[in-house]
């Protein structure tokens, strides 16, 4: 009986091990995600007391998405669980502070970072604008066009990399983070379309 109990009590706690996972120096939400082949939309759904826009604690417990096939413990019962799929289908264009959410009164992230950061494509795709926007306040924009129907814009910038006419590929240097045209601070304004209406980009994640 005694040995019954260690190995439950041992299954259970390797069982509450691989659905969490600790904050570590250094961890944010989308690496958490991504080292752990989820997405950051899933993970926010799963933690829905986390505040995306708050920075992580040293030592707090994040609960991991169910994954396809994992095993999770519901009540008394352990069962298996079979979501659908859930891959990262682009990569966060800037290491940085969720400053303003996706909403209907602003149609993209902003997201804080020291002037300089490196500023990725989020997807492969074609520069189809890259210049200084001073009509709509978006200062050094680029606009990439992803040939599926979506297109993500990148602005604020400090300095544009890229010209019109160059492809680049998810994850390459396209800008720096600045802090021009219409801008309260250094930070990116990160926005994505869908046939030409935007969309909230953690839907990517």
């Amino acid at each position: 009986m005694r040995r019954q109990f260690m190995l439950i009590f041992l299954a259970s706690f390797a069982l509450a091990s691989a659905t969490t996972v600790r904050v570590k120096p250094g961890d944010t939400l989308y690496g958490i995600a991504r080292q752990n082949g989820t997405t950051l939309q899933a993970l926010l759904e799963t933690n829905r007391g986390v505040n995306p826009q708050q920075a992580l604690q040293i030592g707090q417990v994040l609960q991991l998405p169910a994954q396809a096939g994992s095993t999770v413990r519901t009540g008394g019962s352990v069962v298996t669980v079979r979501p659908a799929s859930i891959r990262v289908s682009a990569v966060m264009p800037v290491v940085g502070r969720l400053t303003s959410p996706y909403s209907t009164s602003h149609l993209g992230l902003d997201l804080a970072a020291p002037v300089g950061t490196p500023i990725q494509a989020a997807r492969p795709g074609r520069v189809i604008e890259s210049r200084y926007d001073g009509r709509t306040g978006w200062g050094w924009t680029v606009l990439l066009d992803h040939g599926d129907g979506m297109t993500t814009r990148y602005s604020h910038n400090s300095a544009n990399l890229v010209g019109v006419g160059a492809w680049v590929n998810a994850g390459q240097l396209i800008a720096r983070v600045g802090n021009t045209g219409n801008s309260t601070g250094p930070h990116l304004d990160y926005r994505v379309m869908v046939n030409g209406r935007t969309i909230n980009p953690f839907k990517l994640y």
